[in-house]
């Protein structure tokens, strides 16, 4: 074995022929773990080497042909598994082939901070679940902690490392009065000499569920202060956002009397996957409430945004003097008829302006005729409007009728309206005398149907009509 420890191990090395290493992806104090291909088989592999100083060295050397006949005992999910392994590989030095989990270990991602209670839970049930095939091949691993704990892309927990585990009934690789493991996870039996049992991995995995809700482990200080410390000294207290069936887990696991751990990784297992069910059912429906607010509050903040630009839009038109386009409104210098509230009940009231015209009568509100007795009320019946029609009815803006009938010889009065051929009265109330006839001769015509009503709606589109009308003729 010694001229294997004079190969360089480098980039490139094929081991006898058939695991060519690719690049080194973790070191420790007894070996090197490579990324590396097995060119017969073609897939990717895990390749870990021993140290040229260990591979000398009996007891090194019996961990290691260790490490790979317990977990070549192993089938599980949840355990690395191994191919192969050579020990007399002159001039190479002893090597482990591994399945290559694609993945960080747990330790690096703690690197990044503390998990939630849901992913920690789900991360403990499944190390629990792989120890306990450990435990029921009768392994202890007896190095439990974040860096042994590989997870791959899919959310696998893998473990490995099992260098050190001890197989019950054989005797113990450690020498009498010596302890071996990481101290910031060690049980505190194992503390006081006991040898490993079960619990003492449950024990570790309690620490590691710690050190995953809190982002740091319970104590720190030198190997041995730590040692003791976990014999002697209460764990800190978890976060108040740890749920309590959680944090009763992890007192549970990190008791200090072994026999008040769970009896077996199996319950640990259950009850961290319950666990890990509930909280992801609760994170769940606190998402869907969260939503379902949220598309509450959105037909709310429409109504409002509608509301703003009807506010917008209405202020727009009042601006804009309640007209339509630009082209219907009033040009300057005619100021439009403005209608009110009429005081005579349902009879609306009209006050209209004077125009520029060439006549004199002034025609407003309060020279309105009262309803005649047994006439139709205009308030309920609308004046026909004044038009040019086929039979020689005279046209209201002045327009030539047509070919052969005689044309009105009234004048516009200021509001524009035509008077065909009756003169003004003295309170400038229109009075028309008649209507021509097709030969010429004007017929008489009721004052209710001879001139637009001003006490109804299409009376005053009228006055305005004709107001445009005579500024255009």
């Amino acid at each position: 074995m010694g001229a294997g420890a004079d190969v360089p191990v480098s980039p490139g090395l094929l081991l006898e022929g058939r695991y060519r290493l690719d690049h080194r992806i973790a070191a420790g104090a007894m070996g090197e773990v490579w990324r590396a291909t097995d060119l017969v088989l073609d897939r990717p592999v895990a390749v870990k080497l021993l140290r040229p100083g260990y591979a000398g060295h009996e007891e090194g050397l019996a961990r290691f042909r260790a490490e790979a006949r317990n977990a070549g005992l192993l089938s599980h999910p949840g355990i690395a598994t191994v191919y192969d392994y050579r020990e007399a590989a002159a001039p190479y030095p002893p090597y482990l082939v591994m399945e290559l989990v694609d993945g960080p270990s747990l330790a690096r991602l703690l690197d990044e901070g503390p998990l939630d209670p849901a992913r920690t839970m789900g991360l403990i049930a499944q190390a629990a679940a792989a120890l306990r095939a450990a435990h029921a091949a009768g392994l202890v691993h007896r190095d439990i902690k974040p860096g042994n704990l590989l997870v791959n892309q899919r959310g696998q927990v893998k473990i490995t490392d099992f260098g050190i585990a001890q197989a019950t009934g054989c005797a113990p690789l450690t020498l009498p009065g010596m302890l071996i493991g990481t101290p910031a996870y060690l049980a505190p039996e194992r503390v006081a000499g006991v040898p490993a049992t079960p619990a003492a991995d449950l024990y570790a995995l309690g620490i590691v569920a710690f050190q995953c809700l809190t982002g740091r482990l319970p104590f720190d200080g030198e190997p041995l202060a730590v040692a003791v410390a976990h014999q002697e000294r209460p764990l800190p207290r978890l976060p108040s956002s740890v749920p309590a069936e959680v944090a009763a887990l992890v007192a549970n696991l990190t008791a200090k009397n072994p026999l008040a751990r769970p009896a077996s990784a199996a319950e640990v297992a259950g009850r961290a996957a319950h666990l890990r069910a509930d909280l992801t059912a609760t994170a769940a429906r606190q998402r869907r409430k969260q939503d379902q607010r949220i598309r509450a509050r959105l037909p709310a903040r429409a109504s409002v945004a509608v509301a703003a630009i009807a506010v917008i839009a209405t202020g727009g038109w009042v601006m804009a003097g309640g007209l339509g386009p630009t082209s219907a409104r009033p040009q300057s210098g005619l100021p439009a008829a403005a209608q009110q509230a009429s005081p005579r009940g349902s009879h609306a009231t009209h006050s209209v302006v004077p125009a520029r015209g060439t006549g004199n009568t002034n025609v407003n509100a309060n020279d309105v005729e009262a309803p005649v007795p047994g006439q139709p009320s205009t308030a309920t019946q609308e004046s026909p409007v004044p038009s040019v029609t086929e039979g020689g009815m005279a046209a209201p803006t002045g327009t030539p009728a047509p070919t052969g009938t005689p044309l009105p010889t009234g004048t516009p009065t200021p509001t524009g309206t035509y008077t065909p051929t009756g003169a003004p009265t003295p309170t400038g109330t229109y009075t028309p005398t008649g209507v021509p006839t097709s030969t010429g001769a004007p017929a008489p015509t009721p004052a209710s149907t001879a001139a637009p009503s001003l006490g109804s709606t299409s009376g005053l589109r009228t006055v305005a009509w004709s107001v445009q009308s005579a500024r255009s003729g």
